[in-house]
């Protein structure tokens, strides 16, 4: 009787762990909400929604970085 173990990793799976996609995506939440508050309402609008926007932003990240 012959044990065969599979020792070779896939392909997908060694390109998923590489790519930080999620991350740019949470900036780029981040960067749309500023640039639209500040397009919708001005300066005041911008800071505003600055701190909400960051914290949030702040969250997703632990959020996609802990799993």
């Amino acid at each position: 009787m012959s044990t065969t173990f599979d020792t070779t990793r896939h392909i997908r799976q060694t390109a998923q762990d590489d790519e930080p996609w999620p991350i740019w995506a949470a900036l780029m939440v981040f960067l749309n909400i500023l640039v639209i508050a500040g397009m919708t309402y001005g300066l005041p609008g911008l800071v505003a929604v600055m701190v909400p926007a960051a914290i949030g932003m702040i969250l997703l990240l632990m959020l996609i970085v802990t799993g």
